[in-house]
């Protein structure tokens, strides 16, 4: 199996950057703001059902540990660790009616090949997608969304499992512990292809994540793809800078005959 389609699995059907969306669920998050404009993130492979509007764009790396083995498949490559990097900006304004999120994702930055001395590997741009979400907040400090991802694919990402499309919602509760306040965040959809149990299902499986904010600025994060069970730590490290770096673990249930394997993102957005 080709690095890259093991690579584009996570990084087209699940690349949560935390960028656009943790800025968009910011304003509902009730806890005290120790930096302004900086939350950290929400999900680690699930879709959020907030989003990025006009005047707002992102960028943001991800890595993971790859597996020797998967889906009774042997990893044929000379990389232990590949990611992918990517480009969000959003159109709309999710507050008065819809917003468009739209991200361009390439999903090998190793340009790693198939263990052949890279004969077959692209190099980096030159596989990746496009995913699209139609998002809007609703009041309560909730959003709605529908999406596909993995959709407009090319070079070695075309090999990896078709676009999936999904619908969630996502709210922000606040917990008042009475001494602080804090918050959780939960989202929950149902969507196909790569949010459904096996690489050969065609139907419809739910996913979902629970985040608890002890802070704006740091979130341990839950999430279950509807194929994956993931963990994570999130934290925005930096006053007032909206910087997001979440570490964690994929694959906790170790589902495919794969081992866990370890990840973490780094984004960065700002808004005109």
């Amino acid at each position: 199996m080709k690095l890259q389609v093991v690579a584009a699995t996570f990084a087209l059907n699940a690349f949560a950057l935390a960028l656009a969306t943790a800025q968009a669920q910011g304003s509902a998050i009730s806890v005290p703001q120790q930096a302004p404009n900086s939350y950290a993130g929400a999900t680690f492979g699930s879709p959020m059902a907030f989003g990025a509007d006009w005047g707002t764009i992102g960028i943001g790396v991800f890595g993971q540990t790859l597996p020797d083995e998967f889906n009774g498949v042997e990893v044929d490559s000379d990389e232990d660790v590949d990611g992918s990097a990517a480009i969000v900006f959003g159109l709309g304004d999710a507050d008065k009616y819809v917003g468009l999120e739209t991200a361009i994702v390439t999903t090998s930055l190793t340009g790693s090949g198939d263990g052949n001395n890279n004969e077959d590997g692209d190099e980096f741009g030159e596989s990746g997608g496009v995913s699209l979400k139609l998002h809007t907040n609703v009041p309560g400090g909730a959003a709605l969304a529908v999406g596909v991802i993995g959709t407009g694919r090319w070079g070695e990402a075309e090999d990896a499992n078709k676009s999936s499309v999904y619908a969630n919602a996502t709210k922000v509760f606040s917990i008042d512990t009475g001494t602080r306040k804090h918050a959780l965040v939960a989202n929950i959809g149902v969507g196909d292809g790569a949010f459904t149990s096996s690489f050969t299902d065609d139907g419809v499986n739910a996913f979902g994540s629970l985040a608890f904010y002890f802070t704006r600025q740091l979130s341990v994060i839950v999430d279950h793809t509807g194929r994956f069970t993931n963990a994570a730590l999130s934290a925005a490290p930096i006053r007032g800078i909206p910087i997001v770096v979440t570490l964690g673990a994929l694959n906790l249930g170790e589902r495919f005959g794969s081992d866990v394997e370890f990840g973490g993102s780094i984004a960065y957005s700002f808004s005109f």
